[in-house]
């Protein structure tokens, strides 16, 4: 089983970027990969209680949801979240510090950023 890393990091903000990398990364399941996603920077807004037709940006619930049912990991960075003033999120993440997540990028065999 080839582990596949999936890195988001942009801002869920007026774009479809975040969304469709959850989505290409429930399709990287399909192909018998061990997917990770990891939330790095401004996408850990993706995160937070948002009202998705307000900022103009489909809803990601679904879409992570889908993963955690999947087994999937999902990574958020601590230091992108203290830096942010993100305390608490919503969704079935681990919450890794930045040593950890480069541990996890480096053991990939497949590393997608987006």
């Amino acid at each position: 089983m080839k582990k596949v890393t999936v890195v988001l990091q942009k801002s869920p903000l007026n774009t479809m970027r975040n969304s469709e990398a959850l989505r290409m990364s429930l399709g990287l399941t399909l192909a018998n990969n061990a997917v990770r996603v990891i939330f790095v920077q401004d996408a850990l807004y993706s995160l937070l209680n948002t009202l998705p037709e307000r900022i103009k940006s489909p809803g990601f619930r679904r879409h992570i949801e889908m993963l955690d049912k999947l087994k999937c990991r999902l990574v958020a960075e601590r230091e992108s979240m203290e830096e942010r003033g993100i305390r608490e999120i919503n969704y079935p993440l681990e919450i890794r510090d930045r040593g950890e997540v480069f541990t996890l990028i480096k053991e990939s065999d497949s590393l997608i950023v987006y």
